[in-house]
């Protein structure tokens, strides 16, 4: 159709102009260079009258200006195109992995309330179920002992009732253990601190907390895990140790968090 107009009237070729913005927008970055330039002779052909000799100078020099500039301010737009989809593509990603994190967080999450709820579980069938068995068996006994030695029958009643205040004192234990929230959004280091201070106000305890400053650079799920280790790890020496002093101390290293947990009690 350029070409049709362009011999009916020669005045038509700045039309050709027209397909650069045409070529800009379908056609590939390789093919956009020559195709333009291709144009861009054609142009300065249907100004000569189709003869090359005739082509002054000047306007060599101005359509070349012209083609290059055209080509530069195409390279311009298209550098800004393709960042803009680059950022577009890299923010898509960047949302995609934060919902990953927060579905792995709340999974970490579940996982350590199962877990949670499985050691309480295993604590009140140790303790509680065992002592319950105890009592049962006990009471039987000196129902029958109370007609033949009603002094001894007493005696057993006496011991059943310090049965029944430890079996008590492992069912708050483990109440009190069930009431405490997860980390939640609290600092590793005050949690633990926290910790500490509660398990020692309530066992009578000397416990010395020893924190890493990078405690807190650690990842959420870790975190928990730390945390329910050594909250764990003070309830056992709670029910079992016998212990005065306590000593906890979570070093961090370049690859590995390392939690210990020591006390003067026995085993």
């Amino acid at each position: 159709m350029w070409g049709l107009a362009c011999w009916l009237d020669p005045f038509t070729w700045w039309l050709g102009f027209t397909y650069f913005g045409q070529m800009f927008g379908l056609l590939p970055l390789q093919a956009v260079i020559p195709g333009t330039a291709i144009v861009t002779f054609l142009i300065a052909l249907i100004t000569s009258d189709w003869n090359l000799r005739q082509i002054p100078l000047g306007a060599v020099i101005g359509f070349t200006f012209q083609w290059l500039t055209g080509i530069a301010l195409y390279l311009f737009i298209y550098n800004i195109i393709r960042t803009s989809r680059e950022r577009a593509k890299l923010i898509t990603k960047l949302e995609s992995a934060q919902k990953e994190l927060e579905i792995a967080h709340q999974r970490d999450t579940e996982l350590a309330t199962l877990q949670e709820r499985e050691r309480l579980a295993r604590d009140l069938h140790d303790s509680l179920g065992h002592a319950l068995v105890a009592l049962s068996v006990q009471l039987e006994a000196i129902q029958r002992l109370y007609k033949v030695d009603p002094e001894r029958a007493s005696a057993q009643v006496d011991e059943l009732k310090t049965l029944t205040r430890t079996s008590m004192d492992d069912l708050r234990r483990s109440l009190a253990g069930l009431r405490t929230p997860g980390l939640g959004e609290r600092r590793l280091s005050d949690a633990l601190q926290a910790l500490s201070v509660d398990a020692g106000q309530r066992a009578h305890l000397a416990i010395a907390c020893h924190i890493h400053d990078d405690a807190n650079q650690l990842s959420p799920a870790h975190a928990e895990t730390l945390w329910r280790v050594a909250q764990e790890a003070l309830a056992n020496i709670e029910r079992h140790a016998a212990a005065h002093s306590v000593q906890l101390q979570l070093n961090i290293t370049s690859n590995a968090a390392l939690l210990s947990i020591q006390d003067d009690g026995r085993g």
